[in-house]
């Protein structure tokens, strides 16, 4: 995010030059780029072929630079300012695209060396643009949520887009889930900060309420748009979601017509979802003891228990930092399920140091080249810590990156 706002004011200030030099009648308000933003997220084509956006923000500085960008596409962005409260931006789109518009008086505030924080302001909202007249209120800059770590949910209410069909819906679905989402958001700090098991039960028992919610949502409101946009929130980590969940999810589409990319994308991610489902078997491979005998990975599963396995690195902090809790499940199951350390270190004294460090009391080795590898395909293994759970007949059941998670699943699945 922090390079994204040098990048950004980067851009504005190249912008502000265009600015000075135009004689558009619009100049008051601010310059207007026209731009084909490319990401398209629908497929239903609007008889105008451009949009204007208007939009009224009282209380935001002069010169506060305004940025419009595909979400995830910040390179497509369209730039321009606010001037006596009011802003103006062009462009076309395709298809209803979602949009994030940042606010942003950074740069004015350094020019004019003024040094206080309640002046500077940062605001990144989203929402769905499509050709047309738009038109953009809020009562007051103040009472839109800021970005980063001070994002306040609850303010979401507080914007309008008119114009757009796609914003309409999305809208109300914003609306409806606003105290949800406040309160899973709320949870989440809870448990980071506290990291209690409880804070974090609560916290998936809201996120089921929310993924119910959607998929309800988008069977009630046919907007493909809007659609595609929530189901990215309802895809899950491998191994967390059986064929059947795959099945809802292609069920929510299945009126559609396969005529555009991103409903073809989202089959395509359907199709290889299905290679992570839950009860696929732990693939064989070999694994490095501390004393460096090369022995087979599915020797240490046991027939008549649950297996954890812990894939780490000695350079990963976030995995040393789950090694107390990984520690308190040890002591409180270790009867009943066998922990298993994986080190995909590629710097074998490096690990053995951080063996001689941790002094860990589970089972430690360290993953061949050729494991490192393979995990990276067969489990979609591209982050650590990552936690696999394998059942007695040596199925995976679970994955996660989140000890909470581990501890809720060997709770609530393995009956521990």
């Amino acid at each position: 995010m922090e390079n994204d706002r040098k990048r950004f004011l980067h851009f504005s200030q190249k912008s502000k030059r265009s600015y000075c030099n135009s004689k558009s009648p619009f100049m008051k308000y601010f310059i207007p780029q026209l731009l084909i933003l490319g990401s398209v997220v629908a497929c239903n084509n609007k008889p105008m072929d451009h949009f204007v956006i208007r939009g009224n923000i009282p209380g935001a500085m002069d010169s506060t630079e305004i940025t419009l960008a595909p979400n995830g596409k910040f390179d497509d962005r369209i730039e321009g300012y606010v001037i006596n409260g009011k802003f103006e931006l062009q462009g076309k789109m395709n298809t209803p695209t979602h949009c994030r518009l940042s606010i942003d008086n950074q740069d004015i505030i350094d020019k004019k060396g003024l040094r206080n924080e309640n002046l500077t302001k940062y605001v990144e909202i989203d929402f769905f643009v499509e050709n047309g007249e738009l038109t953009f209120q809020t009562p007051h800059i103040d009472s839109l949520p800021e970005s980063f770590w001070r994002y306040d949910i609850r303010k979401e209410k507080n914007y309008t887009l008119k114009g757009s069909t796609a914003q309409d819906i999305f809208f109300q679905y914003q609306q409806q889930t606003i105290p949800l989402r406040h309160e899973i958001r709320t949870l989440d700090r809870a448990y980071s900060e506290n990291g209690r098991i409880e804070d974090f039960k609560t916290l998936q028992e809201q996120r089921g309420k929310l993924e119910n919610l959607t998929k309800a949502f988008i069977k009630e409101n046919r907007n493909l748009a809007v659609n595609l946009h929530l189901a990215e929130q309802l895809k899950k980590e491998p191994f967390t979601y059986d064929q059947a969940y795959l099945d809802e999810l292609a069920g929510l589409f299945v009126s559609y017509q396969d005529t555009c990319s991103e409903l073809r994308n989202f089959h395509q991610y359907l199709q290889q979802a299905r290679a992570y489902v839950q009860g696929k078997a732990l693939q064989e491979g070999e694994i490095i003891t501390p004393d460096g005998k090369k022995i087979s990975l599915l020797s240490q599963l046991k027939k008549d228990r649950y297996t954890v396995i812990d894939f780490w690195a000695s350079w990963c902090g976030p995995c040393r930092a789950s090694f107390p809790h990984l520690r308190e499940m040890y002591n409180a199951y270790g009867e009943k399920v066998t922990f298993i350390s994986l080190s995909v270190d590629k710097d074998e004294k490096e690990w053995q140091k951080a063996l001689g460090e941790e002094k860990l009391p589970w089972n430690q080795y360290l993953a061949t080249p050729e494991l490192s590898k393979s995990t990276r395909t067969e489990y979609d293994l591209t982050s650590i810590p990552t936690f696999l759970v394998i059942d007695p007949e040596g199925k995976i059941i679970f994955s996660g990156h989140s000890s909470g998670e581990l501890e809720t699943m060997l709770e609530t699945k393995c009956n521990i």
